[in-house]
């Protein structure tokens, strides 16, 4: 036989063909099975011996024989076919979510009062996916993305970075949390930011993101952009206001999240406060299957968040003008 290699190399096609053939020792029964005329398969035949430069079957009038070459080929064939229809098998139950890994980073209050709902009907859809979620700073959540220990995140974002894309989901309004016997607790009517200098300010560490965006605002005293007490989690802050040993500023929806949420809230004016939460995802990079079938089940519950006195849920537009702000800084 020619030693030459004429046209493409082998394919699938060829090593389907082959198997089938050695395993039947028939053409017609091949042919059959793999849906093909008898004559379309002789040739696929034709064509992996040409190429080998190999004989692989004897033929008689009654059946087909393997040479030695055959013989030694078919494990290997074998091996290579179960290899590919495995992965083909694997990357269809990725592409049903039938299986897969997904990682979500967010920060605490996210975590707890709109991932914690959104996971719970993602895992009744796609109980084979292994799911991951990590609950930390804004700084914290991005790195994770970066780093690919997480698919994508939700937070506010921390600093401008071409690597990342941002998307709005809700604006979350600031305002002040305090011992519910706290005088600023018993006000009717709006609160200013200048009426909390009177009180002792306790706030965040700033690796946290919402002390992070409080120092950045500079129409605010320093008594909130530099608090001389600093906590970095809320179960503390949570003990020290119970206790009437201050006031903190902080979003609407972080108010909402136990243990603060036994304690008052009001909003504050003057000026009105937000802070921008949104899903942070790795720029130029498409969401696997799971990971967007869990970010359809974060916008199905976004709107419960408007229940909360501050929260409002963001909408085309907003996205469309948040690009243009950072453009307009960037």
């Amino acid at each position: 036989m020619s030693n030459s290699h004429p046209g493409k190399p082998p394919s699938i096609r060829h090593l389907r063909a082959f198997v089938t053939v050695a395993e039947h020792r028939s053409l017609t029964q091949a042919a059959e099975l793999l849906f093909v005329t008898q004559s379309a398969l002789s040739l696929t035949i034709q064509h992996l011996e040409q190429h080998l430069g190999l004989k692989m079957f004897d033929r008689s009038t009654r059946r087909l024989e393997l040479t030695s070459a055959a013989e030694e080929f078919l494990p290997t064939a074998r091996r290579l076919l179960h290899d590919f229809d495995s992965s083909i098998k694997e990357m269809r139950a990725l592409g049903k979510r039938e299986r897969g890994k997904l990682g979500v980073g967010a920060v605490p209050s996210v975590m707890a009062l709109l991932l914690s709902e959104a996971s719970a009907a993602f895992i009744e859809r796609c109980p084979g996916v292994d799911l991951y979620l990590r609950e930390d700073n804004s700084e914290a959540v991005e790195q994770r993305i970066l780093s690919g220990d997480v698919d994508f995140g939700i937070c506010s974002p921390w600093e401008p970075n071409g690597q990342l894309d941002f998307t709005p989901l809700f604006e979350d309004t600031y305002g002040v949390v305090t011992a519910p016997d706290h005088p600023l607790a018993q006000r009717s009517g709006a609160i200013h930011w200048e009426e909390l200098h009177r009180y002792r300010v306790v706030g965040f560490s700033p690796d946290l993101g919402m002390q992070h965006q409080l120092t950045q605002t500079g129409v605010l005293s320093a008594e909130i952009r530099e608090p001389r007490y600093r906590v970095s989690n809320t179960s503390t802050i949570a003990t020290l206001l119970s206790r009437c040993a201050g006031v903190c500023a902080m979003s609407a929806l972080a108010a909402k999240r136990a243990p603060l949420d036994c304690l008052s809230f009001r909003l504050l004016e003057e000026p009105t406060l937000f802070r921008t939460v949104g899903v942070l995802t790795r720029a130029g990079r498409s969401l696997s299957p799971a990971a967007a079938a869990m970010m359809e089940e974060v916008h199905r519950s976004l709107p419960s968040l408007e229940r909360f006195n501050g929260v409002r849920v963001c909408s085309g537009n907003d996205s469309s003008e948040w690009t243009m702000r950072m453009a307009a800084n960037g």
